[in-house]
């Protein structure tokens, strides 16, 4: 759903299954629930709301994922914010979300946003494919 400024006013609320054809092909469910993009928020490419199907969060239940650069979104705080990302593994057919920490000139670990879901995953050994950087959750 786009507004006059050419951008995303509403995405649609994703499992981690859909999120391949939906970025690829622009598919997505016929019976799909559409979640207005908060104030403030931009999406310009592709954006749409993760709904993990597990818990990753303490209190969060859906994650607004962007795939525009990262300037759309740019705050007064970034440097100060962790900066929270989606990976998606499509042997497991399961999104990650979390936040990367660079080990050594190549390496790159996935860590959980809750402690003790799982140990961090090496980005590139799981083979994880980068989705987007998450702008908002509720």
């Amino acid at each position: 759903m786009r507004n006059r400024e050419r951008t995303y006013s509403g995405c649609p609320v994703l499992m981690a299954t859909q999120i391949g054809p939906y970025l690829d092909q622009g598919a997505f469910p016929s019976c799909a629930e559409y979640l207005e993009v908060p104030p403030g928020k931009v999406v310009r490419k592709r954006g749409f709301w993760l709904r993990p199907g597990y818990r990753v969060h303490h209190t969060a239940m859906l994650f607004l994922i962007s795939t525009d650069v990262y300037a759309m979104n740019v705050d007064d705080f970034y440097e100060r914010r962790d900066q929270i990302h989606c990976y998606l593994s499509h042997k497991a057919g399961t999104a990650y979300v979390g936040r990367v920490e660079h080990v050594g000139e190549s390496q790159q670990l996935l860590h959980p946003l809750l402690p003790d879901l799982h140990e961090p995953l090496n980005i590139q050994r799981n083979e994880l494919a980068y989705v987007g950087r998450v702008i908002s959750a509720i």
